[in-house]
């Protein structure tokens, strides 16, 4: 069996609310496909297996995948910034619901938040979690650039703790821009980097370790997280603020990560860094070499039963309702 926990959709219905818009985000459509424009140096075009699920089925089918958790695409809707964002939120929810709806057995789901009031964001993931049954929750790496540690989002992150119900970090337009937006493509390099810190933030303030009861993945190998959890804990007696969580590789050894990568090398190195307990199978599906994912797990030098775990095992195990 393989579960995929990062595959994404969109929608004809948000596309046609972003196209009221002439700040970012907004749509626009251009040769009968609808362009996302996140922010600047930031477009995404909503191909088909975005919102055409026979064709994301059809590709399933291809690839051997079983199941695939979906997530909405960048832009989220709490770019949008207030009632709005809730009203976009609780769209894309449903058109989700439908989706999963109309193939329980191949789909499941993760809640989208737009953070405009805090109690309705409250509202909306309970919402999410006990009528619509979602397994889960995708956060993206910052909230209309905030940092996912500032204060008003704990409760968020309390609720998936008390219900022990799992996070996925997905990365967005990046707090920091300078010289990441306008010649390096923006997945490559600056979603790496806003991942990154945004785990490494969660560790430094405390809420890996105030909220460990919900597991949080963070996609893409893990961005530059294992290749720097050493480094991290080295520096902190020279460099860190006294009111940092000290060795907090303890708390980011126990996130997840998935499998996205396109040479066997990271992926390696995430597997020798964090174990395969802590390895889920992801494509980011249908963008870039989605294939090789599964491809490079299925050659990865590992043991029958770890392989097992990272497929399907740890991703039954953390999406179990």
């Amino acid at each position: 069996m393989k579960i995929d926990v990062h595959t994404h959709f969109l929608s004809e219905h948000i596309a046609r609310t972003l196209e009221k818009r002439s700040d970012f985000p907004y749509t626009r459509l251009v040769d009968g496909t609808y362009h996302f424009h996140c922010c600047q140096g930031l477009t995404i075009p909503m191909m088909p297996p975005l919102y055409d699920m026979p064709t994301k089925l059809a590709h399933m089918d291809e690839a051997g995948l079983d199941i695939s958790i979906l997530s909405l695409a960048v832009p989220g809707p709490d770019r949008v910034g207030g009632a709005q964002a809730d009203e976009l939120a609780r769209i894309a929810n449903d058109l989700l619901a439908e989706l999963i709806a109309a193939h329980p057995d191949r789909f499941w789901g993760y809640a989208t938040l737009g953070f405009g009031d805090p109690e309705a964001t409250l509202r909306e993931l309970d919402r999410c979690l006990s009528e619509l049954n979602f397994r889960g929750l995708q956060l993206y790496s910052n909230i209309n650039d905030k940092p996912l540690d500032s204060p008003e989002f704990r409760p968020v992150f309390a609720r998936m703790a008390e219900l022990g119900r799992p996070i996925f970090i997905h990365p967005t337009v990046p707090l920091n821009q300078r010289y990441l937006m306008d010649l390096v493509p923006v997945p490559v390099l600056a979603f790496m980097v806003d991942n990154t810190l945004a785990a490494m933030r969660l560790a430094l303030s405390g809420v890996l370790s105030d909220y460990a009861q919900a597991p949080i993945i963070i996609p893409h190998v893990g961005a530059t997280v294992p290749y720097l959890m050493g480094r991290l804990d080295g520096m902190l007696g020279a460099f860190g603020g006294e009111d940092v969580v000290k060795e907090p590789s303890r708390f980011l050894k126990k996130l997840y990560m998935d499998t996205v990568a396109y040479e066997p090398e990271p992926l390696e190195w995430c597997l020798s860094m964090m174990g395969a307990q802590q390895l889920v199978l992801g494509t980011d599906h249908p963008y870039g070499s989605w294939q090789r994912p599964i491809e490079l797990v299925e050659k990865l030098a590992c043991s029958d039963t770890e392989r097992e775990q990272i497929l399907h095992g740890n991703v039954e195990r953390l999406f179990a309702v």
